[in-house]
């Protein structure tokens, strides 16, 4: 009778509904107007490829013109010339369907092709600019050195970057340069 109660409960806990995360502009009783799994959204100006997203699940609400993706986020940023510049990885995020900004959350990881990786919990792509943002807490890890501290910007190949506070780090004194 105990394992009966206790599968039970089991059960019911498994079988409760997923809260997929809904940007603050959107109600959370809206329902969205168009819903896709395994999807590429193509970012683009004057007819260059600036981004490609890959999402495992977006929902998209007209009214606020907001796509939300909910199930894993890969987005590929390109540099002027059309070569790939960095990829990013992130849990969740949402599209503003005006500006084309990236807002990313949960375990975002950005691999540049020429600084190294970057780790953070939260960043902002905003796409006019083709800058990356965010003012959480971040750890670079290059090839010979690990950069740590609050609040960073850069462009998407991080060649240029900055990290606004309590900036910490180390050198990797076995690490050879590539």
């Amino acid at each position: 009778m105990a394992f009966v109660l206790c599968a039970a409960v089991l059960f019911s806990s498994a079988c409760q509904p997923v809260d997929h995360p809904v940007p603050e502009e959107v109600a959370q009783d809206a329902l969205p107007d168009q819903e896709a799994w395994n999807t590429t959204i193509y970012l683009s100006r004057d007819g260059r490829q600036e981004a490609t997203i890959r999402a495992g699940h977006r929902l998209y609400y007209s009214e606020t013109n907001v796509t939300v993706i909910d199930e894993g986020i890969y987005v590929e940023f390109f540099e002027e010339d059309g070569s790939l510049a960095s990829t990013l990885e992130a849990e969740w995020g949402e599209i503003d369907g005006q500006t084309h900004d990236l807002r990313v959350r949960g375990g975002v990881t950005v691999h540049s092709t020429e600084r190294g990786t970057l780790e953070t919990d939260s960043l902002t792509w905003f796409n006019a600019a083709n800058l990356i943002v965010t003012d959480a807490a971040v750890r670079l890890t290059g090839d010979t050195d690990v950069i740590a501290g609050d609040g960073f910007e850069a462009d998407p190949g991080m060649r240029r970057y900055s990290i606004q506070r309590n900036i910490k780090g180390r050198f990797l004194p076995d690490a050879q340069p590539q």
